[in-house]
């Protein structure tokens, strides 16, 4: 359907009160509950600060499961779900019952899921539609051939159009460098080959495998009326049992067929793929252990004091006094198998190994000596009071809470999570920023016309002894 690529965070919240050195968060335990198809339903608080309602219905599957011969599968079927079922046997059925209603409904895949996702005014009629609707559509497409032609070549032209958007391009092109060898390396879209030997069949085969109610979650936000659980019970829930949804405990856990990461690049590595740009694209990646990490949190406040925003050591150095970027940034992405920090530059190429010497003279800082208690103080307020904003939104709301669900985490609320960030000490940084800004293990990767012997220079001299 429209969108295979990431999960978009959306943000929002309620006022908050903050005490000295701590802050809470007006969020309140969600309500886990499963019924005799061992489908979840996560509801959160009931939010009456707003009019509207999200739900989200994630299946734990996407392209890290598919079989090479089959690349691809796991997004064409999120295509093909939308093109018709038994009561619904269009895509028109679908989405101009959708639209008549004034519900906003998407897709997207990723390499670890994906969710079929809608935003509506909370109304009993239009939960009634979404549910009655997404219910046929999931578990009972038709999946006809003369559709998986046309879809085909709209999946095509999607890769088309992501090949000429060079920031999608360039961040496929990483995680295939970074990752390689294992599935999650894999292209969410596929490739032609590969989609063109995607028949019938095998959608078929895969739908079976992976569309099932117990690696289903369903997650419910926003403005929640009491009739929208009856209604996900009647059309979620084994008929003529009964038994409908039940609370569990949030600490229930799934199985998880999951292929362990090895890395074998245990050495610093550099590539440099030749491009025409006006730019040079760079990406300084050091891995972790994902999602699962118990430094996941010195990572976050890491990336907020190298490169979080306007006034971090990145910018205020790179940017700002050298004048040397435009953008610069630090991220970090998890998965259950591995995760990775990244500090990624756009730069003119002149400037690019100026900047890769300024970026790692800031990596020996941070390595050398402890985050004041004024820095880490002024960064640990400005990631919490970003994150209590976003849960303004309910669609991050949703998706915060849902993805933990999804992946087995342990369920941590918001204010968790700040609590977290707050008792974290400047040593333990310092401890961390060593072990995790590792030159012997880093990952260099460039895009444009700087050449990989000039970068070698650079960090033979910056991390000789």
């Amino acid at each position: 359907m429209p969108n295979k690529t990431k999960i978009k965070s959306s943000t929002k919240n309620k006022k908050h009160s903050r005490k000295h050195h701590t802050q809470k968060l007006a969020i309140q335990n969600v309500c886990l509950l499963e019924n005799g198809y061992k489908t979840r339903l996560l509801v959160m608080r009931n939010r009456n600060d707003t009019r509207t309602a999200s739900i989200y219905f994630f299946f734990k599957v996407g392209s890290k499961n598919e079989p090479p011969g089959v690349m691809g599968i796991s997004h064409f079927i999120e295509h093909m779900l939308f093109k018709g079922s038994p009561r619904y046997p269009s895509y028109l059925d679908i989405s101009k019952t959708f639209d008549a209603n004034g519900i906003s409904f998407n897709a997207f895949t990723a390499k670890d899921m994906t969710a079929y996702h809608y935003k509506f005014l909370a109304r009993e009629e239009n939960m009634d539609i979404i549910c009655r609707i997404t219910a046929d559509m999931i578990f009972h497409p038709y999946m006809r051939e003369k559709d998986l032609t046309s879809e085909r070549n709209v999946i095509i032209q999607e890769m088309k159009y992501d090949e000429d958007d060079i920031d999608e391009w360039i961040n496929d092109k990483v995680e295939s460098s970074i990752i390689h060898g294992h599935p999650l390396a894999n292209p969410i879209i596929g490739n032609l080959k590969t989609l063109d030997s995607i028949g019938r069949q095998e959608l078929l085969d895969y739908h079976h495998e992976y569309y099932t109610r117990d690696n289903l979650v369903i997650a419910v936000s926003g403005n929640i009326k009491p009739a929208f659980l009856k209604m996900l019970d009647k059309y979620f829930s084994p008929l003529g049992k009964g038994q409908g949804f039940r609370e569990i405990l949030p600490t229930t856990q799934r199985i998880s067929n999951l292929i362990p990461y090895v890395d074998k690049n245990l050495r610093t590595t550099i590539e440099c793929f030749d491009k025409s740009l006006q730019q040079d694209y760079v990406f300084i990646i050091f891995k972790t252990r994902g999602a699962f990490d118990p430094l996941i949190n010195h990572y976050k406040m890491l990336a907020n004091i190298l490169g979080g925003n306007m006034s971090s050591r990145l910018f205020v150095r790179i940017r700002e006094q050298l004048g040397l970027v435009y953008s610069i940034r630090c991220s970090l992405t998890n998965y259950e198998e591995m995760g990775y920090f990244t500090i990624s530059t756009q730069n003119e190429n002149k400037t690019t190994l100026e900047c890769l010497r300024n970026i790692l003279l800031e990596l020996d800082k941070i390595k050398r000596h402890e985050v004041s208690t004024q820095e880490l103080a002024a960064n640990k307020k400005n990631y919490c009071d970003i994150f209590i904003t976003n849960f303004d939104d309910i669609e991050y709301e949703n998706e915060y809470y849902a993805k933990q669900i999804l992946f087995n985490l342990p369920l941590e609320p918001g204010t968790k999570r700040i609590e977290k960030i707050q008792a974290i000490t400047g040593h333990e940084l310092l401890t961390t920023a060593r072990e995790l800004f590792d030159y012997d293990k880093m990952h260099i990767i460039t895009f444009g016309k700087v050449k990989k012997n000039q970068i070698e220079i650079i960090v033979k001299k910056h991390i000789a002894p």
